[in-house]
């Protein structure tokens, strides 16, 4: 399972066959001595047909990778003007653009000249480059805005506007902060993820001063005087301020997490830094008069430990070691609020204590460095207090609290309308996301929006006007329900107003003056379209560009189709989309296959438009696929939706996914029940295992690809676990009564216990302890009956691989035939050629099983 949504198009894996498979014997005599790109079909019910190969590879994402062109604008804007520019690659090639707006429409033109670009680019790096293609997509303008800098193969360039001339600055030194002359903080751009800061100093807002950090404490430089001051002295390994560990354990579990994925051109000249300076940029907050710092130390000295074998390794196998926390231990992660105030010798720790394991969040300083403001939740997460610290005195004011009954609190950082005014506060108390207006010393005033549907951001706030500019969802008549949309709001909760209208799903962006929304609206079978608005109505004012779909549509791609069902329940509306082949005849029976992720914290609906390259080609082989949501999925609906599933993480998706395939069946005559699959990633693949498992639905699905699942939620990460289960807070009293035999084991936070009790209670935060038990699957293994696959990368640090080999041990011991693959060296997300591998293997399954096309006739994949 993953804390954030994982996308097909990162999955893959190298393999290794240890299970059995379950191909029927006359469809692998009838079918393998033909082609594998021939396709006949033997019977009208569409069984015993050939996959079809040739569309499907037409569809592999290598071959859609060069003709996928850009699909949305990027605004980086030239400091507080409304001014911009974006990267846009069509077939025409890569091109870099400048829009200046107005109310009559504005003008575009290119930012340079890419044949002169590409002309003095070449003569200055003696490496031919082509105008359509330049080799760097992310620039930074100069903060006088008379040119950019950008880098290629390290080498740092600058180009001048006026003039159209390009210089080379040479390689920057190891090490070296970015250039103060340059628009670091907004500008960027192009790919995901931008340029990492390699500056170690976390400079004051005023620059007189900077932190940085090194062998785990912390250093405070006076910039004036020239002084470094150690301000920490017992940072240590797992209690630290700050380390850069360079040795091979750390360096892989870095690159397992994702630190060696492309992170912008100057990623190798980072790591040449980091393997050389140990000062690294530490994570504290300034206050706004540069007086104090405030860091959340995190204490890791009791956490257990988690081993991975890196059998790849040179010369020997490499045993990698990492702290890890999972459900109900004992010794967590603690946090600890520090801060260090100009002039004093030290950092000091500041004693915001109240219950046992609690988290510390959005740690920040309102007015001035003498009091900071924080939120503190409680481990089951179901309480918050937002409380301020007086630095001078100590004491502590508590300025609110939330408390939630059979749900989990998700807090969102708190915004001011002003500096020292009031400021915005996110609850789901009326069972939907609003924010509330409350007063600078805690109290609510007034409601900042209303209403049946989820507001879950606030983009821009006018401190002058008072206005507030939210993103939600829902509030629409008529549309589906995970559309984005953008509004403006009065800081008195008066004259809601929609920015960007029309049915589709909205990523906009406020100028920085507020005159203007750039908008880029699509849906599944929408292309995106990006505009300029009024920042006033929300009336167009031009297009800027819309999605090149002609290489595409040359390959014969047609859109995905939106459709919506019911739940299991008759009532609740539920959305998904629908692929089908290109060859598609409504004459003939196809089977279908579901791509699922159980979430809560996301839902596998693609609302706006994509190609789901791994959806699409899987579709061609001769399937409907289809992904659709369910009721304890998407946060982006009421709470009752999205917590549907507290206290049953396993079970609770599978009716929902069941009765949207029966009601698509019932519509379309062309579906296939009988032949039905699912698969999914990470919690994806728990849930195909357990609707593969778990009766009723182990009868309804037949064939389950299953990669990297939390099999067993128990050894999956404490804080996620726990968020989404839910754990029983059990007294000292109720242990020694539940030991005995002679109590109900619910204690306080379990069943029949009050939330609020728990918050309220913070003088025995020491004597309670924490009870959490997920079903698991490997206990269902006994119930398999269709064909399931197994996958795991064997270096996954994220849902360690044992979890799929307790269920593997569980199967094996029910004596069940399965198929198991090990990917060699991969994390959670398979990378490289293992993820066309992975691919191939997975569209393979489901051809043999699905439609009794059996191939294989020896190693070769064709």
């Amino acid at each position: 399972m993953t804390l954030h949504r994982r996308r097909l198009g990162h999955v893959a894996g190298a393999l290794a066959l240890l299970g059995g498979s379950t191909g029927m014997a006359h469809a692998q005599a009838a079918t393998q001595s033909a082609p594998p790109t021939a396709r006949t079909v033997s019977q009208t019910d569409g069984r015993g047909v050939r996959a079809n190969w040739t569309l499907a590879n037409r569809f592999g994402a290598a071959a859609l990778r060069s003709v996928t062109y850009t699909q949305a604008i990027q605004p980086r804007f030239l400091g507080q003007s409304d001014t911009m520019f974006y990267n846009w690659r069509d077939r025409n090639g890569s091109r870099f653009m400048l829009y200046v707006p107005s109310a009559t429409g504005g003008s575009k033109r290119l930012l340079f000249d890419p044949s002169k670009m590409a002309e003095q680019l070449t003569l200055l790096s003696r490496k031919p480059y082509d105008a359509t293609n330049l080799p760097f997509q992310t620039i930074y303008f100069l903060r006088n805005h008379k040119g950019f800098r950008f880098t290629v193969d390290t080498v740092r360039y600058e180009w001048t506007l006026a003039t159209e001339t390009l210089k080379s600055l040479g390689r920057p030194a190891r090490g070296a902060p970015p250039p103060a002359d340059e628009e670091r903080e907004t500008q960027g751009t192009g790919g995901p993820g931008g340029t990492p800061n390699r500056d170690y100093r976390n400079f004051s807002p005023d620059s007189s001063a900077f932190v940085f950090a090194r062998d785990h404490n912390l250093f405070f430089v006076d910039v004036a005087k020239g002084d470094t001051t150690k301000i920490s002295t017992d940072g240590v390994e797992h209690y630290t301020f700050g380390f850069r560990d360079t040795t091979e354990n750390r360096r892989q579990l870095n690159a397992l997490s994702g630190g060696q994925q492309n992170q912008g051109e100057d990623n190798e000249e980072q790591e040449e830094a980091n393997s050389r300076d140990m000062r690294i940029r530490p994570t504290v907050v300034w206050s706004p008069d540069a007086k104090s710092v405030a860091f959340v130390r995190r204490d890791q000295r009791k956490v257990k430990d988690l081993f991975l074998v890196n059998v790849l390794a040179q010369p020997r196998p490499a045993l990698l070691q990492y702290k890890y926390t999972m459900p109900g231990e004992e010794n967590v992660t603690q946090t600890e609020l520090w801060v260090y105030r100009r002039g004093e010798p030290a950092i000091k720790p500041v004693n915001v204590r109240k219950w046992k394991d609690q988290t510390l969040l959005d740690v920040h300083f309102p007015v001035s460095g003498d009091k900071v403001r924080l939120v503190r939740r409680d481990r089951p997460q179901r309480a918050i207090d937002f409380i301020e610290v007086d630095l001078t005195t100590g004491a502590t004011k508590m300025l609110l609290s939330d408390v939630i009954e059979g749900a989990a609190l998700e807090p969102k950082p708190i915004r001011y309308l002003k500096k020292g005014g009031d400021f915005l506060w996110w609850s789901q108390k009326t069972g939907w996301g609003m924010f509330y207006v409350h007063g600078f010393d805690g109290g609510e005033k007034m409601p900042l929006t209303t209403g049946q549907w989820n507001v879950d951001g606030v983009s821009k706030i006018d401190s002058t006007t008072q206005q507030v500019w939210v993103t939600g969802q829902g509030r629409e008549a008529g549309e589906q329900l995970y559309q984005t949309h953008i509004y403006r709001v009065n800081g008195n909760g008066t004259g809601l107003t929609l920015l960007d209208p029309g049915n589709a799903h909205h990523t906009s962006t406020v100028s920085p003056t507020k005159r203007y929304v750039y908008d880029t609206y699509s849906r599944m079978d929408q292309p995106p379209v990006s505009v300029v608005r009024d920042g006033a109505t929300g009336r167009v004012i031009t297009k800027l560009e819309e999605m090149d779909l002609s290489k595409l549509n040359e390959l014969g791609f047609k859109v995905a189709t939106p459709f919506s069902v019911k739940a299991a329940d008759g009532v609740t509306e539920l959305f998904g989309n629908i692929w089908k082949p290109i060859d598609f005849d409504s004459t003939k029976r196809y089977p279908i296959i579901a791509y699922v992720y159980p979430g809560p914290q996301t839902e596998a609906v693609t609302t706006g438009f994509s190609v789901r390259q791994p959806l699409l080609q899987l579709s061609q082989l001769g399937f409907i696929v289809i992904e659709v949501g369910h009721r304890g999925g998407s946060p982006q609906r009421s709470l009752a939706y999205h917590r549907f599933g507290y206290g049953n993480m396993r079970d609770y998706a599978l009716a929902d996914k069941k009765s949207a395939i029966e009601q698509l069946a019932a519509r379309h005559a062309y579906i296939d029940l009988d032949r039905v699959g699912i698969f999914g990633h990470s919690g994806g693949g728990f849930l195909t295992a357990a609707a593969m498992l778990l009766p009723p639905y182990n009868d309804f699905f037949k064939v389950g690809w299953s990669e990297s699942g939390n099999h067993d939620n128990n050894i999956y990460n404490q804080n996620w676990s726990e968020w989404n289960h839910g754990v029983r807070v059990v007294s000292k009293e109720d242990s020694a009564r539940i030991a005995r035999g002679s109590a109900n084991p619910g204690g306080r936070g379990g069943p029949g216990s009050s939330a609020r009790e728990v918050a309220q209670d913070s003088t025995n935060y020491d004597g309670v302890r924490f009870d959490i038990r997920v079903p698991t699957n490997d206990e269902l293994a006994g119930n398999l009956k269709g064909n399931l696959a197994l996958i795991t990368g064997d270096l996954d640090n994220n849902v360690h691989p044992g979890g799929t080999i307790k269920l593997a041990n569980a199967l094996m011991r029910a004596n069940k035939r399965f198929d198991y693959f090990v990917y060699p060296g991969e994390p959670h997300g398979y990378r490289g050629i293992y993820s066309t591998y992975n691919q191939r293997m997975l569209m393979e399954y489901f051809a043999e099983h699905l439609l009794g096309d059996y191939y294989r006739g020896n190693a070769e994949i064709r």
